[in-house]
């Protein structure tokens, strides 16, 4: 079992930070239809969700492949290193919201998205998955991994007195 472990936190998120980016930008999936050839990032997609004024979808892509992983990577780096000073409670502030927020999965979207994708274009043209894909869930792995590595018995008093009686 994985014993909790800031400094292994804290690489796992920065790691993880490091490879959102390049799946954020880098070619998510690859279209062909007729021969031709279209590779799409998910900025890619959000502009073009956008451009077709789909704001639900939109809204769905920005908020769970952007915004919930990039916050909690970025939450994870700062509960887990002595960067940037932070009271306790403040620090439970940030451990809840990362904790609420995990549990909405990067991944099943994504999947949904590129299920979606692959109907809309089946028999028409082929969908293959590009590194932007593979850099992406490099990153849903690496926060998973940095979430269970935070030693949260620091801002959480409920585990402190738990582990004083453990011991």
């Amino acid at each position: 079992m994985l014993q909790p472990n800031n400094a292994n936190a804290s690489t796992c998120a920065t790691l993880g930070l490091a490879l959102l980016i390049p799946g954020l930008l880098g070619p998510f999936m690859a279209v062909e239809t007729m021969g031709q050839v279209e590779r799409y990032s998910i900025f890619d997609l959000i502009s073009r969700l956008s451009e077709e004024k789909q704001w639900t979808l939109l809204s769905i892509v920005v908020l769970f492949s952007t915004l919930f992983p990039l916050s909690k990577l970025i939450f994870m780096v700062i509960l887990s290193t002595t960067i940037v000073p932070l009271s306790n409670r403040f620090c439970r502030i940030l451990y809840l919201i990362t904790e609420k927020t995990a549990r909405f999965s990067m991944v099943d979207v994504m999947v949904v998205a590129l299920m979606v994708v692959a109907l809309k274009v089946d028999g028409f043209a082929s969908v293959d998955i590009g590194w932007g894909t593979l850099c992406f869930f490099g990153s849903v792995l690496f926060s998973l991994l940095a979430g269970l590595l935070l030693d949260v018995t620091r801002f959480n008093p409920m585990l402190q007195t738990a582990k004083s009686i453990d011991a």
